[in-house]
């Protein structure tokens, strides 16, 4: 029996819908990616948390996660920082606020925390109140069960 060439697009699927054993392996080992956007004029730059109202699932294992910052976080001094929240998990590393810092636009932001239960996604502001910016995040994911 011939070698099968190997595939380079992904067939279609039978019925244009995943079985039950399809979606299980997908959910249960794709990485999935959750994205919401900070912007200063609607949600504001106070010392506190700003929730987005968008949950990671229980068991959850975030893989990395970044932000774009079409405008980057200012304030009027140099004391505030930025923290990127689940619950109360933080999955940002101390880059986050160098990075703004230096006015790079982009930046990483990966920790490889594991969530066992369902959590809100957050951006903690520390130190000093924000006073401009707009940056989009989004975390990529898994979930274990």
């Amino acid at each position: 029996m011939p070698a099968q060439k190997a595939r380079t697009q992904p067939g279609k699927l039978t019925t244009d819908r995943m079985n039950k054993r399809e979606a299980t392996v997908l959910s249960k080992f794709a990485v999935q990616c959750q994205t919401f956007t900070w912007d200063f004029d609607t949600d504001g730059g106070a010392i506190g948390e700003i929730p987005f109202g968008v949950r990671l699932p229980a068991n959850s294992y975030v893989t990395s996660c970044w932000a774009d910052a079409q405008t980057a976080p200012d304030s009027a001094g140099e004391g505030a920082s930025l923290e990127l929240l689940a619950g109360s998990t933080s999955i940002s590393t101390d880059e986050a606020e160098a990075a703004f810092d230096s006015g790079t636009n982009n930046m990483s932001l990966t920790d490889g925390a594991k969530l066992t239960d369902s959590e809100e996604l957050k951006l903690s502001i520390t130190g000093e109140a924000l006073t401009s910016g707009k940056v989009t995040f989004a975390v990529y994911f898994h979930t274990s069960e």
